[in-house]
């Protein structure tokens, strides 16, 4: 089994050990036996928990990259509520790893200069998937650059107060006619 594939079993298997779960209670053994691979070849790839965690995170951006492109074919009219749903749907599947708000970012404060930087250099990628995505909608660059990171920040908002468990979210129709009445789509 090439190298890759051992890599990819090892964060598949912690995805699979997330529900019901806080990364923090996971073990390493508990990841080894899940991946069926040694407890050794964890550390092949991963210096230890913490780097698990980072490139975990990483791994989920670079999918929901991966998921944003394929919207390519949408119209500027269906396209936020597309994302919307799209990004709902990625948080409600990785809530339990992510955890609540204050335990995602205790996790993020350990993670070393390098693991941040790949951190950011992630987010940036969905940001760009994005802004691609709405340049071939129909919006110019520099339009496209723009909402992409404003409809993600609308985003990132709501879903800090879904792991929160915030008392009152506004409805995703609210934040998306806020969004469209932003950007003179109304």
């Amino acid at each position: 089994m090439a190298k890759g594939k051992k890599y990819e079993q090892i964060l598949d298997a912690l995805e699979r050990l997330l529900p019901g779960k806080r990364f923090h209670e996971i073990t390493l053994d508990e990841v080894a036996r899940e991946a069926r691979v040694g407890k050794g070849t964890i550390y092949l790839y991963f210096k230890d928990k913490d780097a698990l965690f980072a490139e975990m995170v990483c791994y989920r951006m670079e999918r929901l990259k991966q998921q944003l492109a394929q919207l390519e074919n949408c119209t500027l009219e269906t396209l936020p509520e597309k994302v919307f749903a799209l990004v709902d749907d990625f948080i409600k599947k990785h809530r339990s790893g992510f955890g609540a708000g204050s335990a995602f970012a205790s996790q993020v404060s350990r993670m070393t200069g390098e693991q941040y930087e790949q951190l950011k250099q992630a987010g940036a990628g969905v940001v760009d998937a994005l802004a691609q995505v709405m340049q071939s909608a129909g919006w110019s660059r520099q339009e496209a650059n723009e909402r992409s990171q404003m409809l993600l920040w609308l985003i990132d908002g709501y879903a800090r107060n879904v792991l929160n468990d915030a008392i009152s979210v506004p409805p995703p129709e609210v934040m998306l006619a806020f969004f469209r009445r932003g950007c003179g789509m109304v």
